[in-house]
């Protein structure tokens, strides 16, 4: 049976991104499956459906082939700062690269009132930048991973990230690479030649995020990113222990839902089997 911590940890915790690579997916099949992953009894995992602006025109023919209206399906639109707001949408976060202050606040005002995201490089000091996503409301973004080598950031860049993010207490979210729920070696792309790397889990970022919003040291939180061994994670109905370390499922809770949003991934299967396969999903 599923524990109520993991339940908390992974509620509404994966936004559908199945138009973007590795899976690449038309735009009817995305919805599609969208549609059928929300008739699963995990759908309870399920966030938003990632739909880029420049296809939310089609994407109203996609919702009557697939008999749905557009209430049926939460979106969260990736934008660049000078797109205007579409109509028609269900829109409840937006996701966006702004390299400046003036930037955000422009997304913000005019996006209203879904939550922004900015994507950020995992290594951006700046104050100016986190000090205005605080003062506006708005999110961090970070990229942990694509379909190279080179797109995966280092368990310390990550830690680095989140420690920043929880410090300023601005809420995040994550795109890329997040497959799987524990760190380990797997093929980059669907492709039977792929190459092969380290990816990091799901379970690692977001239990190291919550573990963060609740005061773990730097070393600790990195050696929570780099941990290999799904055993070492333990859950129950009443938290979660790594090592030494605990949460409970109220503190995974409110991690979740003040700070480590949701991640964005082109699949909604491979979470799942995989955490089956581990004995943690029902």
């Amino acid at each position: 049976m599923t524990t109520a911590s993991l339940r908390a940890l992974l509620s509404r915790i994966i936004d559908y991104a199945g138009l973007f690579p590795p899976a690449a997916l038309d735009l009817p099949a995305t919805v599609r499956n969208y549609r059928r992953y929300q008739a699963t009894p995990d759908r309870w995992m399920l966030g938003a459906l990632a739909l880029p602006v420049n296809q939310a025109a089609a994407f109203a023919a996609a919702l009557a082939e697939a008999d749905a209206a557009p209430n049926d399906i939460p979106v969260s639109l990736l934008v660049s700062p000078d797109d205007a707001p579409p109509d028609g949408l269900r829109i409840v976060s937006v996701e966006s690269k702004a390299n400046d202050p003036a930037l955000v606040r422009q997304l913000v005002e005019r996006w209203q009132p879904a939550m922004v995201f900015v994507e950020l490089n995992p290594t951006d000091e700046r104050e100016v930048m986190w000090a205005t996503l605080r003062e506006l409301g708005a999110g961090a973004k970070i990229r942990a991973g694509g379909i190279t080598l080179d797109a995966f950031p280092a368990p310390e860049t990550v830690a680095s990230f989140i420690i920043r993010a929880a410090d300023w207490r601005v809420p995040f979210k994550a795109t890329a690479g997040l497959h799987h729920p524990v760190r380990a070696v797997h093929p980059l792309t669907y492709d039977i030649n792929s190459p092969r790397g380290v990816m990091h889990g799901f379970l690692n970022v977001f239990l190291a995020a919550a573990f963060a919003w609740h005061g773990m040291s730097p070393d600790n939180l990195e050696r929570v990113l780099a941990e290999e061994d799904a055993a070492n994670f333990q859950f129950t109905d009443s938290g979660v222990a790594w090592h030494c370390q605990t949460l409970t499922t109220e503190e995974i809770a409110a991690a979740r839902r003040e700070f480590c949003r949701s991640y964005g991934s082109c699949s909604f299967d491979e979470p799942r089997a995989d955490l089956r396969a581990l004995g943690l999903l029902s």
